[in-house]
This record gives C-alpha cells, structure tokens and sequence, in this order.
C-alpha cells in the first residue's frame, strides 16, 4: 500500500472516528487497532512527514 492510500485511508477512519480498521488488499487482510485518535493523528502525521521528505527530491542537469 503507497503512502498516499496510507494517508487517505487514515484521514477517512479519523473523519468517521472509528478505531478499528480492517483492511484487504492484493488477498492480505490487515488489522490494526488504535489506542486512541491522538495516535491515529501521529500516525497520519508521521506518513505526511514522509511523503514530504520524499517529494522534495531535486534533479538536477547541466
């Protein structure tokens, strides 16, 4: 799963606040269970963090 579905998929658990997910893709089913919104939050901002890093990537040809 990209980063980017990662990112959709917790920005739609936390806007319908639920803290139990359950997830199929390509016949693997995952489950994950938050503690708390407050750590879905970190979770999600974590992943944008990395999309940033990843996105700022320069190149450059002479």
């Amino acid at each position: 799963m990209s980063i980017d579905d990662q990112i959709a998929e917790l920005e739609e658990i936390l806007s319908s606040g639920v803290s139990k997910v359950v997830t199929q893709s390509q016949g693997v089913r995952t489950e994950a269970e938050y503690q708390s919104m407050d750590a879905m939050q970190r979770r999600l901002d974590k992943l944008k963090a990395q999309k940033a890093r990843r996105s700022r990537t320069s190149l450059v040809a002479f």
